[in-house]
């Protein structure tokens, strides 16, 4: 999936990118601007994230995270220790710059929920996203094709937390997981909730930011 052209302007997933090539020989980057946004999001929550730790939460060969890892050092982007990666100062700095030209204020992975029994799942937190007549169905299906089983979104509308097309209140469908996510995200009217699941967390998060992406272009 493409980054939205709105969000270019410091853009840290398509600097990278266009980096990756050392001369005009060097080998094309081997994975997508979502595995990308992905890593970098675990490394920020995880790290120091390992190799192969990396490799199995991407769905990628050893080789290509180690060059994604010796990309993102060269880069300064991230700091290396005995145990993996972890973000740098700037390269934190760098990916909240981002994330907040696409809206997103807060990421979060849930416990179990009672909105998708047995799965694991991945919030995400966009403020003034929100667009009538939205459907979140455009949403589910980028969260599919990333990996994930699929995504709900969640939209904060007249005080209310509802699920769109049809609005239904959250408090009524699910009263637990609308008091868990008031909590956690404090959202405000205009606001959309993006809970992304599936079998293990990094492809639930993968869902998530696919969904998020696809707002965005």
């Amino acid at each position: 999936m493409p980054i939205p052209a709105k969000a270019r302007s410091d853009n840290i997933v398509e600097s990278i990118l266009e980096g990756w090539r050392r001369g005009t020989r060097g080998p094309l980057p081997q994975i997508t601007p979502l595995q990308l946004l992905n890593a970098l999001v675990l490394i920020e929550r995880e790290g120091p994230v390992g190799r192969r730790a990396l490799a199995h939460a991407l769905q990628i060969n050893d080789g290509i995270a180690r060059g994604l890892m010796e990309r993102l050092g060269e880069s300064k982007i991230v700091s290396v220790t005995e145990t993996g990666v972890q973000l740098s100062k700037p390269g934190r700095q760098s990916l909240h710059r981002f994330l907040r030209q696409l809206s997103v204020k807060k990421i979060l992975p849930l416990q179990e929920s009672d909105l998708i029994p047995d799965r694991s799942t991945v919030a995400v937190h966009l403020t003034g996203s929100y667009k009538p007549r939205m459907t979140g169905i455009s949403q589910r299906d980028e969260a599919i094709k990333a990996g994930a089983e699929g995504s709900i979104t969640i939209a904060a509308v007249s005080g209310r937390l509802v699920l769109p097309p049809d609005n239904k209140s959250l408090a009524n469908v699910a009263p637990k997981e609308n008091a868990r996510l008031r909590a956690e995200f404090e959202p405000s009217n205009g606001d959309l909730i993006i809970i992304g699941f599936g079998k293990d967390e990094s492809l639930a998060q993968a869902g998530a930011l696919a969904a998020v992406l696809s707002l965005n272009r």
